[in-house]
């Protein structure tokens, strides 16, 4: 693998993004707001501190590049341009990735337990152009965990922040204030498109309060600053912590939120919502004493299991479907086949050219940075013109203009199909299951379903 070279991103008179740097901006917005996810959040964005105001960005991190391009975007001054640390392996993904992320201002970050102790002195340059920035009032984002988690917790920190803060202080004679500004990155679903995330700012706190506890111990300064904003964006995020029942309380939280929030009379309609809803749940579930605990925890994962094996969702417990319904949406999927085939060029190829991306990355977590990143940079720009230029070639300039404007909609279009088909087949295996020969085992699921539902209801209604 080749490794990263110690050049750093742009500096000087393009720290704060020039006219490319923000109609690119603009162009990753497009796509990331509008069609990666079908719906962003960004609670609090008035929290980010103007420009000139030295902060270090720290957060939770679930989604590789994602959870930085999020923040990057919501950045939306005139030339604001945060600048982040990543993991070092990602740059030495290809040539291109590597200018890429650079230009999007990514520095690398070389870990002991990934690159080995030798390559941790390389860090030393990342560390003093993040200290000229901060000096210069600009922004840069660390995640504290050093990595990225699989699963809904929060990992433990790291002491880059720390350091860095206490050493920018030091670099202006702790004359000025330098604020840490912590953030909660969260989503509805980690894989595939058009799903919902969120990105919440916390409070921008001055670390001026430890400047002279730091000057007479500096490790003690640093371990209070660590603790402190752990529990900060603990208490922002969902951290569900009994990592050994972890996909039994993932599977409670995402199919009986709605029903706790019913039942302690919480709104649920939103991510924003939800997140502050089942992090209620996870909390009063792991209060409960050790038979209720276990007993949630062992028929969720009876069910979670018994569901897969089947092929069966969960959502399938709370509907029947007619005979009449299975042929009318296989009848749609039947019409709209022309079309989709139609709209198969090119956004099957953008969409799976990523994934060779990922195997080679080994982790599964980079599938959305990767159908992003390479997505937006490489194959949809090439594609979409390749596409323009044949048209024009063999029709009108006209008609390619117009196909062309509707190229982004065949491709929301596309992705709607697939999901429409994996809808039909989802419902006509639940059609055969509530068949008499399967009835018996869908009635079982229920009845399972049922009973937790109304353990939920005598345990936690108000």
């Amino acid at each position: 693998m080749r490794k990263p070279t110690n050049k750093i991103g742009p500096t000087g008179k393009n720290r704060h993004g020039g006219l490319y740097y923000r109609g690119f901006k603009k162009f990753i917005a497009l796509f990331f707001n509008h069609y990666l996810y079908r719906k962003v959040y960004y609670p609090n964005v008035e929290n980010i501190l103007p420009e000139g105001k030295p902060q270090i960005i720290i957060s939770n991190h679930q989604n590789c590049l994602v959870d930085a391009i999020a923040v990057m975007l919501a950045f939306r001054g005139p030339g604001r341009k945060p600048y982040f640390w990543a993991r070092a392996d990602i740059f030495a993904v290809s040539k291109l990735i590597d200018k890429y992320i650079r230009f999007l201002g990514l520095m690398p970050a070389f870990r002991m337990s990934h690159e080995g102790v030798d390559a941790v002195g390389d860090n030393d340059s990342s560390f003093l152009e993040s200290r000229e920035l901060l000096a210069d009032g600009q922004s840069v984002m660390l995640f504290p965990e050093a990595g990225h988690q699989d699963k809904r917790f929060l990992g433990p920190f790291h002491g880059g922040f720390t350091t860095m803060a206490f050493q920018a202080a030091e670099d202006t004679n702790f004359e000025k204030d330098i604020y840490i500004l912590p953030v909660a990155n969260h989503y509805s679903n980690y894989f595939g498109m058009r799903r919902e995330m969120m990105v919440k700012f916390g409070e921008p706190i001055s670390l001026r309060e430890y400047y002279d506890l730091y000057k007479e111990k500096p490790r003690t300064a640093m371990r209070q600053v660590s603790e402190r904003f752990f529990e900060v964006i603990h208490s922002m995020m969902l951290d569900i912590r009994d990592l050994g029942n972890y996909d039994a309380i993932d599977f409670l939280r995402t199919n009986y939120g709605v029903k706790y929030a019913a039942i302690k009379n919480l709104p649920y309609k939103i991510l924003p919502e939800k997140l502050e809803a089942e992090k209620k749940m996870v909390a009063d579930l792991a209060a409960l004493d050790d038979d209720k605990r276990m007993f949630f925890y062992n028929s969720a994962a009876q069910l979670k299991k018994g569901l897969e094996d089947t092929g069966l969702k969960f959502k399938d417990l709370k509907r029947k479907v007619s005979t009449a319904q299975v042929l009318f949406k296989g009848l749609a999927c039947l019409v709209l086949l022309p079309l989709w085939i139609f709209s198969l060029w090119p956004h099957a190829l953008i969409y799976n050219i990523p994934k060779p991306f990922t195997k080679r990355m080994n982790d599964k977590m980079f599938e959305a940075s990767f159908l992003l990143g390479l997505s937006v940079v490489v194959t949809i720009p090439l594609f979409y013109l390749i596409s323009f230029f044949v048209v024009w070639g063999v029709l009108t300039i006209y008609m390619a203009l117009i196909y062309l404007a509707l190229l982004p909609l065949l491709g929301l279009f596309c992705w709607e199909y697939t999901e429409l088909w994996d809808s039909f087949k989802q419902d006509l295996r639940l059609w055969k299951f509530q068949k008499r020969t399967k009835s018996a085992i869908l009635r079982g699921f229920k009845q399972t379903s049922e009973t937790i539902e109304d353990k939920l209801w005598s345990l936690f209604r108000i």
